[in-house]
């Protein structure tokens, strides 16, 4: 594990550290129910649309417990994958699970996406789960996504998202609003990391406007995937080649 400079963080950034560093051993418990015990395949559905590179270098912002990290990793022959995380705590467990056949090909970082301590063009590829909803500034940390990978390299994000068909939307929202924190409450004994998740589901742009804040970053071919009705959605963009 690697741990880059500090940098000081905003109050927002405050918050999510201090929420994340409290559920960091019931992480992928809190990842279950909320995504209905379907994240794992999620993930590898967004491994799947990604171009990886077959001997480069990918970045993973919030790499959480390294499950999607472990999944990238197993499909590079050669190359790396670098994943960073703003939780210390998030990073120890996502090293501490990481096989030895594995460690050849991971570095974990403690960073942020609004500042990342990276050159320029200097990956292939980058990618984020379940992060952006997290951040201080969406806009610029996809333009820092952008930044880093090299000309043609790809943006990935999977982030929950908001279902367009009336019913199911309204369904999905009272889940969000009134069954989450309780069941929060029922496991931990503590509701406001799970009020905290439907709050950032209920602020963060929905499929459209993401895919806006991609484009206006300059990323290219943008676009996007609906799963399981809209409750969860992949968005990709290219880097402009020169």
């Amino acid at each position: 594990m690697t741990e880059v400079s500090d940098t000081k963080l905003g109050k927002g950034s405050d918050r999510v550290k201090e929420i994340f560093t409290d559920i960091a051993g019931e992480y992928d418990r809190v990842n279950t129910v909320i995504s209905f015990g379907l994240i794992g395949h999620w993930r590898k559905q967004l491994v799947s649309k990604m171009r990886l590179p077959e001997n480069g270098k990918v970045l993973e912002l919030g790499c959480g417990t390294g499950h999607l990290t472990r999944l990238i990793a197993n499909e590079l022959e050669e190359g790396k994958v670098y994943g960073i995380d703003l939780t210390p705590e998030m990073i120890e467990i996502a090293d501490a699970g990481l096989p030895e056949k594995l460690r050849e090909k991971v570095e974990f970082s403690i960073g942020r996406g609004e500042k990342l301590e990276h050159r320029s063009d200097s990956f292939d590829l980058a990618t984020s789960a379940f992060t952006l909803r997290n951040v201080e500034d969406l806009s610029g940390v996809v333009s820092e996504l952008k930044r880093v990978i090299r000309p043609g390299g790809m943006v990935y994000s999977l982030e929950l998202a908001k279902p367009a068909i009336p019913i199911f939307r309204e369904l999905y929202f009272f889940y969000f609003n009134r069954i989450l924190p309780f069941l929060g409450k029922l496991a931990q004994g503590n509701r406001e990391p799970y009020q905290y998740l439907t709050e950032s589901l209920k602020n963060f742009p929905d499929q459209d406007k993401l895919k806006k804040i991609y484009r206006d970053a300059g990323l290219v071919e943008v676009s996007y995937t609906e799963l399981f009705g809209g409750i969860a959605a992949i968005h990709q963009g290219k880097k402009r080649e020169i």
